[in-house]
């Protein structure tokens, strides 16, 4: 797990915006993630716990959470999801399920050098990519 504790900063997207779109997010909401979200991610251990932050300007997201246990994930003050994470090797999966039937999956690919997180959803048949490259 050599990627602990290292940050990868955003480059580029494929698909984001439509993914985006699939999620029925409100509007404002949805051109803050389409525009502005573009984070430095970071993970973290601590004993068996786990912290994935997301860190930009506008906006910090930070999740803790233990590998293959589901947990309640507040999403937004209205938003919950039943998430588990599990980890293979250099990958880390998330799995958020929400009540009205919406699945969202992210695969965090980590290299030495970079992050590629490929989501998707049970509500599209495409599949959006965002790749991160190593902080210097």
């Amino acid at each position: 797990m050599y990627f602990l504790g290292k940050s990868y900063v955003h480059e580029k997207d494929e698909n984001f915006e439509d993914f985006i779109e699939t999620l029925g997010m409100p509007i404002e909401r949805a051109a803050f993630y389409k525009s502005k979200f573009q984070p430095v991610h970071k993970v973290e251990r601590n004993g068996d716990v786990f912290t994935l932050s997301a860190v930009c300007p506008d906006e910090t997201k930070q999740v803790s959470f233990k590998i293959g246990e589901e947990f309640e994930e507040k999403i937004s003050p209205i938003h919950v999801a039943k998430t588990t994470f599990t980890l293979e090797g250099n990958t880390l999966n998330q799995v958020q399920k929400f009540p009205h039937g919406c699945d969202v999956t992210y695969k965090r690919e980590y290299f030495v050098d970079k992050l590629i997180t490929t989501l998707t959803t049970n509500k599209w048949n495409g599949k959006a990519v965002r790749y991160y490259k190593l902080k210097a």
